[in-house]
């Protein structure tokens, strides 16, 4: 494959730049800024890829767009795409899909639904998890093939998940906004709370989600860094010590 840019005109083969290290981007470039509407210009940075760099982009950004469109999340997830974030050690995504190590990350971030930014170290620990284990020995010590075909298999149990909600309510003259949180297996554990302490109506219009987006206006100015990090920990491994019984509250109360 080659790629041409009329701008500088210059050639080269991508299949050389496989070599190279793909995440390597020139510092320069502010992918925020740059509209695609206008003009190639001279001054536009040259980026040598590859093939297989190209294809891991197109799937990030679907993934993407389908995951905001599915949520209704109220972000542009072009914007998402274009800005730094701490999930690829703080490069964009437009950037880190094109390797691998980012691409990988894009997938676990959408396809959880672990919020909008992560821990990368949560990250790629949860990704380690999922590689391949040693097999174990065709026959174990002192067990016959007939002891094995005999094994009773219990279903796996429901996996947990952090799951969020967050509402906001008027009564008797007070605004307030409350932010629930609970590690749970069973979806249906979060509603059945929030409908015991604010009400089924109250529920009906609250907004449930699996995971923590602290990209959030309410996010930002009712949850700390600390413990957005604690509950981005907990997303991506909900069975660990640290979201093991997590059930908790925030409530900010104003006058109406």
């Amino acid at each position: 494959m080659t790629v041409i840019n009329t701008d500088h005109a210059s050639t080269f083969n991508t299949g050389a730049a496989a070599s190279m290290k793909l995440d390597a981007f020139p510092p320069e470039i502010m992918w925020s800024t740059l509209d695609p509407l206008d003009e190639d210009a001279a001054s536009d940075v040259v980026i040598e890829t590859t093939d297989r760099s190209l294809v891991r982009l197109a799937i990030a950004a679907s993934d993407a767009g389908a995951r905001f469109e599915r949520e209704g999340l109220e972000f542009d997830p072009a914007a998402w795409l274009l800005a730094p974030r701490t999930l690829f050690d703080g490069r964009a995504a437009i950037e880190a899909c094109m390797g691998r190590e980012g691409f990988r990350r894009n997938l676990l971030i959408h396809g959880l639904h672990l919020g909008l930014d992560a821990d990368p170290l949560a990250l790629d620990a949860l990704l380690d998890d999922d590689e391949p284990e040693t097999e174990m020995a065709d026959v174990r010590d002192g067990e016959s093939e007939a002891d094995r075909e005999r094994e009773v298999r219990l279903p796996s149990e429901p996996d947990p998940q952090l799951r969020t909600c967050w509402l906001d309510l008027e009564r008797d003259g007070i605004r307030s906004f409350t932010f629930w949180a609970l590690v749970s297996d069973h979806p249906e554990d979060i509603v059945e709370r929030v409908v015991g302490r604010f009400g089924r109506e109250a529920a009906g219009s609250a907004s449930f989600r699996v995971g923590f987006d602290h990209s959030t206006p309410l996010g930002v100015a009712m949850i700390s860094d600390a413990l957005a990090d604690t509950l981005a920990l907990a997303a991506c491994d909900p069975r660990s010590p640290l979201a093991e019984g997590l059930d908790m509250i925030i409530e900010q109360r104003f006058a109406a």
